[in-house]
């Protein structure tokens, strides 16, 4: 201190200025170089992981293990993209280049340099980087830009293995594949309808896996004008009204199980994501796969390649379908558990493929009306010959059914019955109502059916017992009730036992109108009443007569008469006529038709 004020008495003040700020510049630089000597203590990984900005480039570099190797002696020059930088690229391309090793390496290579490369030393042009085959290009008119957009936003910071330069953008190599097949093709409006496909629910998975970085597959993706030629092939107006689990097969017949090139195709059959179904390449003009011809072959995704195409591939089961009497039920929602049905019991191609059929077709309700709501537990043997008795051996229309109500199915020698109701309806075996008629095709034609027959047909008996047991719509559990007792069970036996009956069956409001009267009758003469209502002979509407005299199975007769359409009859009782109020419900042995009053003979 007391040479310092020596100096101080010694040394004009304007000398002594200078020396102070002298050794304040002094102090300063001393302290700038023990900054350098710290910051290069440390190397590239060291100095990013001490930096907050860069904490997602340490997370990629750990995640392709690429620490080490920026750890090493180099010398390396690394342009650092900020978080900011990749939050820049969409959170599902992002995605995608993490979840794929290989694509996060070479990414990552494609960011660093060779050498110790500081800004003075950059020129314009192309700089190699250590992903193979691949360059930046620099350009220093306006700062440091790199291709075209990324700048350089803090240059030259010193590592013990090279050098930092902080940007504001991820560098892309050229022709970088970053996106998903799925990703692909939702970013293609040519591809909307096959996309809207996908993303059914009941596809999930499979969209799931055409979304998944880490797969490996190939697609063959029809665009939308190939799904609108399918669709008006088929008279539909929109994939919605397709059942999704034939989508489901027609999506999964599009897709190699590995990512397969053009130039890697070869003439012949190869296996596709649906069982025992494979495509036909023909490289003899062109690319085409089946009949269709690839219009954009490979576009590379990150996890396989698509191939678009020009029209629909359809499964060997589903063109074989096509045009055919098949097409009405495969094609339509309304129809799976037949379809199902058929292809459980391996009888769907033959439908197809066998000319002259009628096949009498029940909906999805149609199962569920006859009790049938699983097939699981039905194998082939159970299933087929239901199935067969859907089934005529020959093209019938509508207007071509059987007079007599009968025809022989493709189940052995089993029958079905038609009656032809007066209100136009027909009905078979008594129970199953045809709801539309005459879709017709290549090889026959298709009559909708709102319940599944079952072999064998029922008899009158069994008819009556089971419009007996339908809920609000039953009409005879009165006339049921007395067939079922013990003490005409005789008159159910002769009626069962018949080859050929007619019966006259009062509804229960008949009944109810002689509430009365049924307490004061014997059992004799309930069991005559009873008898009075059979005919011993196959009687369908069209064969009664006006003035016909009808013999009964209690040995007396009824009139019927005919006016202007209408059926009565007239019976013994000397009262009003019954009202023949539905015909010819048909069974195996025989018909029913419906009365309005109970018919009363001499007692």
């Amino acid at each position: 201190m007391k040479k310092l004020n020596e100096l101080l008495k010694k040394y004009p003040k304007g000398i002594m200025t200078i020396v102070m700020i002298a050794l304040t510049l002094f102090v300063s630089s001393c302290n700038n170089d023990d900054d350098d000597d710290y910051e290069w203590e440390q190397n590239i990984v060291q100095i990013a992981q001490s930096d907050p900005n860069l904490s997602t480039l340490v997370d990629a570099l750990v995640a392709a293990n690429l620490t080490g190797v920026l750890s090493g002696d180099g010398p390396f020059t690394v342009f650092a993209p900020t978080n900011a930088a990749f939050a820049k690229l969409d959170p599902a391309i992002l995605n995608n280049i993490i979840s794929t090793p290989s694509l996060l390496t070479a990414l990552l290579q494609y960011h660093v340099v060779s050498g110790s490369v500081t800004s003075d030393m950059l020129t314009n042009g192309a700089v190699p980087t250590l992903l193979s085959g691949q360059s930046i290009d620099v350009d220093l008119a306006n700062g440091v830009t790199l291709n075209g957009s990324s700048k350089v936003t803090s240059a030259d910071i010193m590592a013990t293995n090279g050098v930092i330069h902080i940007i504001d953008e991820v560098l892309l190599p050229e022709d970088f594949v970053s996106q998903t097949i799925v990703q692909i093709a939702a970013s293609n409006p040519d591809f909307s309808t096959l996309v809207s496909i996908l993303s059914k629910p009941e596809l999930a998975d499979l969209l799931a896996a055409a979304n998944d970085p880490t797969q490996d597959l190939t697609v063959f993706a029809p665009n939308n004008a190939a799904f609108d030629a399918v669709l008006a092939a088929l008279g539909k107006d929109s994939v919605d009204d397709l059942p999704v689990g034939l989508l489901r097969e027609i999506v999964q017949y599009h897709i190699l199980g590995g990512a397969v090139f053009s130039d890697q195709l070869t003439n012949g059959d190869v296996p596709t994501l649906l069982e025992n179904e494979s495509v036909t390449v023909d490289l003899t003009d062109g690319v085409k796969i089946n009949n269709s011809n690839v219009t954009a072959p490979d576009i590379e995704a990150i996890n396989g390649v698509i191939h678009a195409i020009d029209a629909v591939l359809l499964p060997s089961y589903v063109a074989t379908a096509v045009g055919t009497i098949s097409e009405v039920i495969l094609f339509d929602p309304d129809y799976t558990i037949l379809v199902a049905a058929l292809r459980k019991a391996e009888l769907l191609n033959t439908v197809s493929t066998t000319d002259n059929l009628t096949l009498f077709a029940p909906d999805n309700a149609g199962f569920v009306a006859a009790g049938i709501t699983s097939l699981d537990g039905l194998d082939k043997e159970a299933l087929t010959p239901v199935l067969l008795y859907h089934v005529l051996g020959a093209k019938v229309l509508s207007s071509q059914l059987p007079a007599d109500g009968m025809a022989t199915t493709l189940s052995g020698d089993e029958k079905i019955y038609l009656g032809y109701l007066n209100d136009g309806v027909v009905l078979i075996n008594g129970l199953t109502q045809i709801t539309a008629v005459d879709m017709e095709k290549s090889n026959g034609v298709v009559h909708k059916i709102n319940r599944t027959l079952l072999p064998p047909a029922g008899d009158i008996v069994d008819i009556a017992i089971a419009m007996a047991d339908m809920g609000e719509d039953s009409q005879f559990t009165i006339l049921v009730s007395l067939l079922a007792s013990e003490e005409f069970a005789d008159v159910t036996a002769a009626i069962k036992a018949a080859d050929n009956i007619t019966v006259f069956a009062p509804t229960d409001s008949a009944f109810e109108a002689i509430a009365d009267v049924l307490p004061t009758l014997t059992e004799a003469q309930i069991r005559s009443v009873l008898q009075y209502h059979a005919v011993g002979a196959r009687v369908f509407s069209t064969d009664l007569v006006n003035g016909q005299v009808v013999p009964t199975l209690n040995t007396q007769t009824l009139k019927v008469n005919i006016a202007n359409g209408a059926v009565t009859l007239t019976d013994k009782s000397g009262g009003d006529d019954a009202n023949v109020i539905q015909v010819n419900v048909h069974g195996s042995n025989g018909v029913i038709h419906v009365v309005d009053k109970v018919l009363l003979p001499n007692l």
